[in-house]
This record gives structure tokens, sequence and C-alpha cells, in this order.
């Protein structure tokens, strides 16, 4: 009986004890509810890309009278000063010069017919490639260059003549057509010939690819079957256009 009593009074200390602890709060009824952080914006279903930036403009070659004249005395050349050219549509040189002949290293002079009226600084760099590519090429097997015919020059229009298409750049004097080499025995060389030889038209179009940024012969499109076009259009990082097809 001792022992049930100390059970009990224990028992009854011990839910004394348990009931003296205070409960916690009770928690929120809207505790789950709470009003969550705002969302961001939605997404645009479309983003439009950045605007491209504007073509950075090609720089022009301006022309420069005092070393015009200065080619014009060194001998490298006959070449008559013209009065500048004004025309529509952009069209026209400011320093124009008639190309009439070439003066070769060894002093011979090689016509140019008809003579192209060109802006003095192309013709002093088209007259170059005639002294000491095309005609040093042509004479490598023993025959003598005389002349160099049906050559074009400045011309006020479009490319190929096709109307609504950009300005030549025959339209500015920066542009020269080359048909015909005629040799001292009356022969005939064409440039635009797929039946030349291979080697030396093949030495003739990588020297002038390599100074001129357009050269445009056979293959190139209709309009350059019989004769090759060279000129010095300026591009974007300096751009070149080769089309000679030689086969």
């Amino acid at each position: 009986m001792r022992v049930s009593w100390a059970i009990c009074a224990f028992a009854l200390t011990a839910g004394s004890a348990v009931a003296a602890v205070p409960a916690p709060p009770r928690r929120p009824a809207d505790f789950l509810t709470a009003v969550a952080p705002p969302l961001p914006p939605p997404r645009p279903t479309e983003l439009s890309p950045p605007p491209a930036p504007p073509p950075a403009p090609v720089a022009e070659r301006p022309e420069n009278p005092a070393a015009c004249d200065s080619w014009l005395a060194s001998g490298e050349v006959e070449a008559t000063r013209r009065a500048p050219i004004a025309g529509p549509n952009g069209c026209g040189v400011e320093a124009p010069v008639a190309l009439d002949a070439v003066i070769l290293p060894d002093k011979r002079r090689v016509p140019i017919e008809p003579p192209p009226v060109l802006r003095c600084d192309f013709a002093a760099e088209a007259a170059r490639w005639i002294a000491q590519d095309l005609v040093p090429s042509l004479e490598a097997g023993g025959e003598r260059v005389v002349r160099l015919a049906g050559v074009g020059g400045y011309e006020c229009r479009t490319r190929d003549r096709q109307p609504g298409a950009p300005m030549s750049e025959h339209a500015h004097g920066d542009a020269i057509d080359l048909t015909s080499v005629v040799f001292a025995d009356g022969r005939v060389f064409s440039l635009a010939s797929r039946a030349n030889d291979l080697v030396l038209a093949s030495k003739l179009r990588a020297s002038a690819c390599e100074l001129f940024s357009t050269v445009l012969g056979p293959g190139a499109d209709g309009a350059h079957e019989s004769h090759v076009h060279f000129d010095l259009e300026p591009r974007r990082h300096g751009g070149k256009i080769c089309e000679w097809d030689l086969r």
C-alpha cells in the first residue's frame, strides 16, 4: 500500500507540472494566405532586335591638282589637261586629263586610241600598269607593242547602261576599258579572247586584280565579253571584285 500511494502521489505531482507549462499561441487563421510579393511584369512575346548601326561611309579619294601636275611633268606619259567636267546625277571629274600615250622605260611611245578622259590620279595608276605590267608581259616573247586600241574612259552613264542601276565609275573618270593591243607586225591581241595563252592571260589578270579594285571581263556579265574593265572604286575594308574568265 505504501508503494501505491507513492505512485499516485508522483502521478499527481507530474500532472500538475504538465498543466503548468503554458500552451503556444494559436497560429493565425490567415497564415497560409498571406499576401505574396508582386511578380515581375510578363516578358514580351517578341523581343525586337537592337537597331543596326548605320553603315560606315566609304572614304572618297579627293583629287589633287598639284600631284597631277607633278605626274604630267614626270615624262611617264603624254597627257593633256582638260577643263573640269560637271554632269547630271553626280557625273563629273574635277581634274580630268586625256591620256594620249604611255612612255615605256626604254622611252618608246605607245599611243592610246582613242585617248580616254580620266581623273588624273586614276590615269596615273592605269598608265603605270600598262607600262610596267601589260606591255612587258606581251613583249616577253619578242613581239613589239605599237599601240592600244578600243579604249574607253569617262562617260556619264549607269553601270552597263542599265536604267535604274547605280552610276558607273566611268561617270567619275575612275575607270578604263581596254579592248586590244596592236603589235608592230599588225597582229592584234584581244584582251577578252578566250583563245589567249593561258599562262600569259593568267599573269595579266593577276597583276590587274592586284592593282585595281574592280576587274570585269568575259564571264562577269554580257556587257564585258569584248573588252576588260578596270576601275578603282573605293569600297569598305578595301574589298575587290575580280571576274575575268580565261577559258
